[in-house]
């Protein structure tokens, strides 16, 4: 950012705060001193500077000179808050997104769902309160990093780093397509856009590395939380540094949503922290803080869990030979949590009497923490996160309470052992405070559900792994290449163990084709949506499962037919079409054949992947017009036509009822192919030509039974 740009930015604050300055100036009187009012004029100046500059985020391996010009002009400066800081001792915002695009207090551990885009380059990018604007060239950086055919590799990487707010948060995201509007402060949802839109362009290095807008402008001045990247990062050191899994631009990103999510910068500066202002690469993406910090504000994974109706089901631990569930870094909110956030319930099932052991265990640890005033320091404390709050385990069943621990008190782990009859059971966790002060509300822990098989000699099964796949309604193009990413927030649960096996189905077909891979690539062919599941297995052999949608756009339609190439008069033929962007097929009238005399009957059956068409009929009349004819398609998704797909000829003569064989003869041949297909859409012993074998076909061979045929 060139001094240029910040002159007329401060030029532009010094304005914007003379009316403050001259009601300063009319309440003191005629006796106000000039100095006294300059003073009063710097100090606004000061302040308003600071609220612009506090989403601005810098690289970490800048030359000693970049980073004390940094610190002496703009302070690294982000998100500061100048109000009562004993309000605000998680240093967020004091609005945060709750629910489906609304805005609301903070500490309310609401989770909030988002969708998301990433403009076109051209799209216009930026808040001119910050820095100047210009078009977006974020998709020409990713295609230069990943090669021309690797644009969603890239995006991938984008939608890794908030997958990493999934894992930790009540918060989901959908992607959605961009109009290339330019960017603004909008927090009203629009179809055609993402609530979140994630874009960049080149400021030059040796400035700030990324910034990204607050929820709400009430704050910082700009909000929307959209993110702007500096592109002239992109370089081997910085944002195109491959070292586990890109984690530099992980890291980055992950950061800015953070500030798209409210959280403000904290210190000290000693790399432990994602939301520090330096960007560092010393931890993978979301830390304690910020998993504290989320659990604040929009709830743990399993947000909305705080009433036993609403318990979160952890499934039948006698599934699969027996199963274990070990849930990490959860968060309840505080002995007064709001709408009952100082409680979380889950629930299990087991078909068969089951010894089984509850755990739940104190996780945070200690660490200094606090909120960012000027350069790298703050109002630093300890912050005794390990103790945060007193939690207390019960076990319910159907009939009220079965057994509680609490005795051990903050930051021990509590623990039930019981036999239990086969039933549906309830786990409920709580903090009862009080919780020491107000930087220290949100208390993590560890759950463990496990199936110990025997109380006098109990031998846990070892616990699942957790597998996520990224986010939903990933949006890629047909024809290009389609990236998953699996290794990246997946992780096993039990202590000591591994994943060790990665596979994918990536048609949503039902089965694992893709195997043994974290990074699969995959090309579609067809709109639509697939179901992506990714199936993690650790080296105590257990698995888990994770599913997403991938939404696929802009698929060309073709089609071709199978045959066969001479249909006769008076004749049903089921048939096969193949071709491309055939997913979406729902019903025989989007089929129609050329000419007079032929329908199209049956309910088509598409693929997984749209590339072929089964469960079709051609009806042909006994006068159908002679000669070539054309199958055409269409529906929403596009059309095609197959020119002189196939020839109707001459009948031969009056079929013989019952002949299903073929053969000239009705007898136990017929028979037995009618009772080998029945019950079944077939054309296989159809003798009536429904396109099904049933009472009807069986009967019409049992009455022409051993009948010469004409």
């Amino acid at each position: 950012m060139s001094n240029g740009v910040w002159s007329a930015l401060a030029l532009s604050m010094v304005c914007g705060a003379s009316i403050s300055v001259s009601a300063v100036a009319s309440e003191q009187g005629a006796e106000a001193s000039i100095e006294s009012t300059m003073d009063a004029m710097a100090a606004l100046e000061q302040e308003r500077r600071a609220r612009m500059e506090q989403v601005l985020c810098y690289p970490s391996n800048i030359t000693p000179e970049e980073r004390q010009r940094i610190l002496d002009r703009y302070g690294a400066l982000p998100p500061t808050f100048f109000g009562d800081p004993e309000a605000f001792r998680f240093f967020t915002a004091p609005t945060v997104w709750v629910g489906d695009l609304s805005q609301g207090a903070s500490g309310q551990a609401s989770k909030a769902r988002f969708t998301y885009s990433f403009p076109s380059d051209g799209t216009i990018w930026g808040l001119s309160e910050v820095a100047p604007t210009g078009p977006s060239n974020l998709d020409a950086r990713l295609l230069a990093e990943f090669g021309s055919e690797n644009l969603d590799l890239g995006r991938e990487y984008f939608r890794q780093a908030l997958a990493s707010w999934r894992k930790y948060s009540g918060n989901t995201y959908f992607e959605v397509a961009d109009d290339g509007a330019p960017m603004n402060q909008s927090t009203t949802r629009v179809p055609t856009r993402g609530d979140i839109r994630m874009g960049g362009r080149d400021f030059g290095t040796g400035t700030f590395l990324a910034y990204n807008a607050f929820p709400s402008n009430d704050f910082a001045s700009i909000g929307g939380s959209d993110m702007v990247m500096n592109n002239s990062f992109w370089g081997s050191s910085n944002f195109g540094d491959p070292a586990d899994n890109y984690r530099y631009l992980r890291n980055t990103v992950a950061h800015e949503h953070g500030h798209g999510l409210g959280f403000i910068h904290v210190t000290p500066c000693n790399e432990t922290k994602l939301m520090e202002p330096f960007i560092s690469t010393q931890f993978d993406v979301v830390g304690v803080d910020e998993r504290r910090n989320t659990g604040r504000n929009y709830g743990d994974r399993f947000a909305g869990n705080h009433g036993q109706s609403d318990a979160a089901p952890l499934g039948n631990l006698n599934d699969d030979g027996g199963r274990s569930v070990r849930l990490l870094q959860l968060a309840t909110n505080g002995e007064n949590g709001p709408n009952n956030t100082d409680q979380d319930w889950f629930s299990f099932t087991l078909s068969a009497p089951t010894a089984v052991r509850l755990r739940i265990e104190p996780t945070g640890g200690s660490y200094s923490n606090g909120q960012q005033f000027f350069n790298c320091f703050g109002s630093n404390s300890t912050v005794d996160a390990q103790s945060a709050g007193d939690l207390t385990l019960t076990l319910f069943d159907a009939l009220g309470e079965v057994a509680q621990a609490s005795a051990n008190g903050p930051g021990l782990a509590e623990e039930i052992n019981r036999q239990l009859a086969p039933g549906t059971y309830f786990v409920r966790v709580q903090d009862i405070g009080p919780n020491p002060t107000s930087d220290q509300i949100v208390q993590m822990y560890d759950l463990s559900v496990a199936n110990i098989g025997n109380l006098l000699f109990p031998n846990p099964v070892p616990a699942e792994p957790y597998a996520n796949a990224g986010l939903n309604g990933k949006r890629v193009e047909a024809n290009t290449n389609a990236w998953f990413i699996g290794d990246i927030n997946s992780e096993a649960t039990e202590p000591g163990a591994t994943i060790v096996n990665f596979d994918w189905d990536l048609d949503g077909d039902g089965t694992f084709e893709t195997l043994g891979t974290p990074k699969p690539v995959t090309q579609y062919v067809s709109n639509g949506s697939y179901d992506v599941a990714l199936r993690v297995t650790d080296s105590n052999g257990k698995r888990a499962t994770d599913t997403i949608v991938c939404e696929v756009f802009g698929a060309e339609t073709s089609l071709a037919f199978e045959g066969p190439s001479t249909i006769e008069q008076g004749t049903s033929v089921e048939v096969v079409l193949t071709g491309t962007n055939l997913k979406n097929v729902e019903s025989a009238s989007e089929f129609s054949v050329s000419g007079l005399g032929v329908s199209v009957t049956g309910t088509p059956v598409p693929n997984a992947l749209g590339t072929q068409v089964t469960g079709l009929f051609f009806d042909v009349a006994t006068d159908a017009p002679l000669g070539p004819r054309s199958i055409s398609f269409a529906n929403d998704d596009g059309a095609a036509t197959v020119v002189d797909a196939f020839e109707i000829v001459e009948g031969q003569g009056v079929p013989c009822p019952g002949d299903v064989t073929g053969d000239g003869s009705v007898d136990l041949a017929d028979l037995n192919l009618v009772l080998a297909n029945f019950g079944q859409t077939t054309s296989e012993g159809d003798a009536d030509g429904n396109g099904s074998v049933d009472l009807v076909d069986l009967n019409i061979v049992l009455g022409a039974f051993g009948v010469p045929c004409p």
